[in-house]
Order: C-alpha cells, then structure tokens, then sequence
C-alpha cells in the first residue's frame, strides 16, 4: 500500500481548516501554516511562515413582499398597509434604510395593472411593542440586524378618491445598506472596496437585482400592489316630516319647531372585496334632539343601548348614531335610519 507521505498529509490538514470559511463573520482573522516534515528536518518538523488574512464584509440583503397577492383598498382610504421581510443574508450586523416609490404607470404585478400613484408613503419598523402595524411606530430605518436575522417592515400609503374598481397602485419597498456602527444610531450608506487587501475587512457586494434596483449593488427591493376592491358610497335623505299642526308625510309639511324628520342613510359597496371595521356615525344635528328607540337597520328595530345589535345612540360616541356592522363583503346594499325632532 502506498503511504501519503507525512508533510504532504500534513499540508492537506491544513488547507481542510482553512477552506470552512464560507459563512464565517466579517473581521475573523485565519491564518494558515505549513509544516514540512522528513527524516532530516529535525524534531516536530519544519514550520512555513504564516499566511493571513481578514473575512470581508459580505453584504447581501433581500426584500420579500409578505403575501403574493395585492392589497385590498377603498378609494379614499387613508394610510392602507402593506407588509415585507428584510433579510440580512451577509456576514456581519448592517442597518437598513427603507424607502418607498410608485412605480411608472403600466407595470404589472398580481394579475392588475398600475393605472394610478398613492400618495403620502412612509415606512415603518415593526417595534414589538404593538403586534401588527402600529401607527406610533417611528423607525424608518432597521437597526442592527445580525447576520441571518430578519425584521418586518410596513408600507402605508394613502389611496386618491375617485377610483374605480380594479383600479390598482404598485409601490416599491427599497432597502439600502448602512454601516452597524451602534444601537440607535443609523450608519452611513456602505461603498464596495475595489481594492483587494487581505488584511483589511472590505465591503464586497453580493445582492441580487430586487425589482428596482441592480445586481450587487448594496440594495434590494420588492414590490407590492394596492387594489380597489369595493367602492362605498353613502347618501343621506329625510323621507318624512311631521309637524306640530297634524301633517305627517314624505314632503310639504312644515320644518318648524317640534317638528319630527326621519332620516335614511344609505350605504351602497359596490366591486368585490371586503371592508374591514366599518363604523358609520351619524351625528345629531344642533338644535335637535334623538327621538329614542328610533333607529332602524335594514328594516329590523334596534336598541340604542350597547348591545349585540351593532347599533346604538351616544353609547359609542356622545349624542351619535352609530352602526358598526364589522366586516362587511361588497357587493352590498344597506341603510339605517331614525328621528330626530328640531328644538
């Protein structure tokens, strides 16, 4: 049998260490030293001198849009959330700042089309403290995140009024490398080095191209789409009078004091989709009075007490009529109404 002679097996010993470096954390020093060893090279062997060198700061990061499907919205709707993933896939703790862009008209995503841009944009951390998205929330930019740990971020935005169903805004997540310099504090935007110097940690860039943004290039970005879904409208009408003097009708009956008028709101979703936590109040007017036990949701009497009716007077809200029919599937037709009778 052929033996492997002992410097040779003691060479390969040592490069076998050496080459687990993949994965290994930015700044780690490995050194590498070959032993020569024979009959003549005396006790313990030859020692090379020492090869060494530093891990470089591999900075890899990915954005994920959380769901694969579009955002329901309401046209209208005020600060409509979108949820993503941040991953550092690098060697070594990075900040992250987070920024938000519309995409240009006529891109694709989810099956829709961009036809429209939300407006007043802004990202958010998720702190903890609140499960969810929680509008307190001020971090705009991830702090400190370790090699492999991810962070979940927000994107709200505010939808135009006057859409139309189907109609639908694209936006764009961006992350953007900064330096982990400490807690609370938001490092600068990190440079790739084009120098090599082994002895030295320097930033190599290993990202994908993300959405908008190019290969190894520091940054990645995802994209997530807003689309209306139900359009809600909703119109109010008095449809009856009843004055002082015996008149009681739709119309033509004296608006004088004492006067009773029967209100109707009306409430109509149209499209497809589902409105969540819809409350409708209807103040009453100054100078009128809440007629009790008047109020009437799609025919059927309710209380005006809190109760699981969904429908009461100054419970929710002082001197308020107010219906909370919860989460609703558009499309939908509805009304309440009740009286009031002028001072």
């Amino acid at each position: 049998m052929n033996r492997v002679p002992a410097w040779l097996l003691a060479f390969l010993l040592s490069w076998t260490v050496t080459a687990q470096a993949a994965g290994t954390a930015s700044g780690t020093l490995i050194s590498n030293t070959v032993l020569l060893q024979c009959d003549l090279c005396g006790p313990g062997g030859t020692p090379s001198n020492t090869a060494s060198f530093v891990v470089d700061n591999k900075v890899n990061v990915t954005v994920a849009e959380s769901d694969g499907a579009a955002t329901p919205v309401v046209a209208g709707q005020p600060a409509a959330v979108t949820r993503f993933t941040v991953t550092n896939n690098g060697n070594a703790v990075q900040d992250y700042a987070l920024a938000v862009a519309n995409v240009a008209s006529g891109a694709s995503l989810f099956g829709g089309t961009d036809n429209f841009d939300a407006s007043a944009c802004f990202a958010r951390v998720e702190s903890g403290a609140v499960p969810g998205f929680d509008p307190t929330d001020s971090e705009s930019f991830i702090d400190e995140l370790a090699p492999d740990a991810s962070r979940t971020a927000y994107v709200a935005c505010s939808i135009p009024a006057g859409l139309s169903a189907n109609d639908q805004a694209i936006v764009s997540l961006v992350a953007t490398t900064l330096a982990g310099t400490a807690p609370g504090v938001q490092g600068a935007v990190v440079m790739q080095d084009s120098a090599n110097d082994p002895a030295t940690v320097q930033v190599v860039f290993a990202d994908d191209a993300g959405s908008d943004d190019a290969v190894r290039d520091g940054i990645y970005s995802a994209r997530d789409a807003y689309r209306v879904g139900a359009l809600l409208s909703l119109s109010k009408s008095v449809t009856h009078v009843q004055d002082p003097f015996g008149c009681s009708a739709p119309s033509g009956c004296r608006i004088v004091p004492g006067a009773m008028l029967t209100y109707r709101i009306d409430v109509v979703a149209s499209g497809s989709g589902t409105l969540d936590d819809l409350v409708l109040s209807d103040p009453i007017p100054a100078n009128m009075s809440y007629v009790p036990g008047s109020l009437i949701v799609d025919g059927v009497p309710r209380t005006d007490a809190a109760d699981t009716d969904l429908a009461d007077f100054g419970v929710s809200q002082p001197n308020t009529v107010t219906v909370s029919p919860g989460s609703v599937s558009a499309p939908l037709t509805s009304w309440f109404s009740f009286r009031a009778t002028i001072n």
